[in-house]
């Protein structure tokens, strides 16, 4: 099944903002950073492909630095079911719901004893290099989220007592790494990261909570969980040229810059796409509709800004494909 793609984009972004070079290596797979769409879906097995680039020669501890520049923002409908649930544990019963629309790769869970309750994550793979990175980042990143997300909705940011799932390591400055983003009390060593807080925070009613408003981001998530299924039983060629282009905004590659990056013959691609009933045109017009949707209705972006990020040259014409393809405007469609 798909997955958003914000676990590998904010990895990306965060290993730019923490000054490490990553263009020459996505250059070798046909992707630039700018590019990546913050509302695109990515196969697992293209996600680790990818992550496997990206992640080769970069010590684990460094994803506590990549983490810290992870933001709320691409979270969409999800990031507003959030700010306008009724109470703080409306918001987590919401996150752990949904939570294949975060940028998190493994699991979220809560447990409780008498007076405290903690968020927990399980990360999917703590045994090779690239699993611990990817797992230090994420949880980096949540511990951030989790800031930004109470700031955000107004609260103030509870005292939270930490657990993480990596062992102490021998080198003191890497220690200290944790001590200074956790603070001292973090522990180690730990079974499960572990965000524990007091219990009643749960009971702290969010300021923006709004019940029309949550009803309508509920149903666009769970619109968002049944297009990552959608595509399980397409052809693995035509969801292979959809995984590449979903990654991007801007100009949409040419199907010349697609085999390249996808390592078939051009002629090779066009054939077997024909073979399959189908076209580059057809599979790349299919995704700027999509996109297109997605970005109105994450509302983070002006007409002219998703008309530039969909390669249109000018606005005017973005509005005549879309009055093409919905029967009205954007403007119409966002009213």
């Amino acid at each position: 099944m798909k997955r958003s793609i914000l676990s590998l984009m904010y990895l990306i972004q965060g290993m730019r903002k923490a000054g490490i070079a990553l263009e020459q290596k996505l250059d070798t797979i046909g992707l630039r950073i700018d590019d990546l769409d913050p509302t695109s879906i990515i196969h697992p097995s293209l996600e680790y492909d990818v992550l496997k680039v990206v992640g080769d020669g970069i010590v684990p501890e460094q994803g506590i630095l990549i983490g810290q520049h992870y933001a709320l923002a691409g979270y969409g409908p999800l990031l507003m079911l959030l700010v306008t649930s009724p109470t703080v544990r409306d918001a987590l019963n919401h996150v752990i719901r949904f939570q294949q629309l975060t940028h998190l790769t493994g699991e979220i869970s809560t447990k409780q004893n008498e007076y405290h309750v903690a968020l927990c994550y399980r990360p999917k793979d703590l045994q090779g290099p690239l699993g611990q990175l990817v797992a230090q980042a994420e949880i980096a990143g949540t511990f951030k989220f989790i800031q930004d997300l109470y700031k955000m909705m107004g609260l103030s940011v509870p005292e939270v007592r930490i657990e993480l799932p990596f062992p102490e390591p021998d080198v003191p400055e890497q220690l200290q790494l944790y001590y200074d983003y956790y603070g001292s009390q973090v522990i180690l060593n730990a079974e499960q990261a572990a965000f524990w807080f007091d219990e009643a925070v749960l009971d702290v009613k969010i300021s923006a909570a709004d019940e029309q408003t949550s009803k309508l981001y509920e149903q666009k998530c769970i619109a968002e969980l049944e297009r990552l299924h959608e595509d399980e039983q397409i052809p693995e060629l035509i969801q292979r040229v959809q995984d590449y282009l979903e990654l991007q905004t801007g100009g949409m590659p040419t199907m010349a810059e697609t085999a390249q990056a996808l390592k078939i013959p051009e002629r090779t691609l066009r054939h077997q796409l024909q073979q399959l009933n189908t076209s580059y045109k057809q599979i790349r017009e299919e995704i700027i509709k999509d996109k297109a949707l997605r970005m109105i209705e994450y509302k983070q972006y002006s007409i002219e800004m998703i008309a530039e990020l969909l390669g249109y040259s000018e606005p005017a014409a973005f509005n005549h494909a879309f009055k093409r393809w919905f029967g009205q405007s954007p403007r119409q469609y966002m009213k």
